[in-house]
């Protein structure tokens, strides 16, 4: 089957780096990243290191600087926010975000235990998110916040972009449709979707297309499975630009 349609680039915004706490990720290193999205045609990917997100997070921070540094242009970096350090969040975001690619913040609530993503302890991160209209990624499948708490957030600093991971699926469809109806600064990524048959068109007849992001959640799930779930999808060329590319320069300032 030929594709009637491939885009001029592929913007990841929803990777990893490293090796998970619970389970092996095979490739899951840098070198094997990079070869994966040799692979699939990926010209970009955003990223924060599993390290940072379940274990010690400097040093996996660090590991994404490092990859960022070593592959300038095709990975940029996100920050990892963890509440369960909050005296030391904001000293380790401007940290990471005074350095060359690192152009927004990951957050984890279901790993990060009981904190919501609107208590006080991840306040400083949203304050610099609204200084600085960065985009935060924030997991939101297997658990999470509720919608009413980034509806909230959403409200109260509208410059930061937020970006609902794995597109909120663990919701209701049709209020995360209206959630980012309603709030220009809600975005969705399509990383880790279940539903692949029709998913992304159902997506694209009802939310914003100007919002809707490509994620891949690469090492941790299949770069192949989620790319061709795209691709395959019955869209326009436009409708497949702005998804695959377009939407992602838009929002991180990429030049194309």
């Amino acid at each position: 089957m030929n594709l009637p349609h491939h885009p001029a680039r592929i913007v990841d915004i929803h990777t990893h780096l490293g090796p998970f706490r619970n389970f092996h990720i095979p490739r899951n290193d840098e070198s094997g990243v990079v070869a994966a999205m040799d692979a699939l045609g990926i010209d970009v990917i955003v990223t924060s290191a599993h390290a940072a997100i379940s274990a010690d997070l400097r040093y996996g921070n660090n590991l994404v600087a490092d990859a960022v540094r070593r592959n300038p242009g095709r990975i940029l970096g996100y920050c990892v926010a963890n509440p369960n350090y909050a005296r030391e969040m904001e000293a380790e975001l401007t940290r990471c975000l005074a350095l060359t690619g690192f152009v927004g913040v990951k957050v984890h609530p279901e790993l990060h235990g009981d904190h919501a993503l609107d208590a006080a302890e991840y306040r400083p991160m949203w304050e610099l998110a609204q200084e600085r209209s960065l985009p935060v990624l924030a997991h939101t499948f297997f658990g999470g916040d509720g919608l009413e708490v980034f509806a909230r957030l959403a409200d109260a600093y509208p410059r930061a972009q937020i970006l609902l991971g794995h597109a909120g699926q663990d919701f209701p469809a049709a209020r995360v449709v209206e959630l980012v109806r309603s709030h220009t600064n809600v975005w969705l990524d399509l990383s880790g979707l279940l539903s692949t048959e029709g998913a992304i068109e159902a997506l694209v007849a009802e939310a914003p297309l100007d919002r809707i992001l490509f994620g891949s959640d690469l090492p941790f799930m299949s770069g192949a499975l989620q790319l061709g779930t795209l691709l395959y999808a019955q869209l326009t060329p436009e409708e497949l630009d702005m998804i695959a590319y377009r939407n992602a320069e838009t929002l991180l300032g990429l030049d194309a």
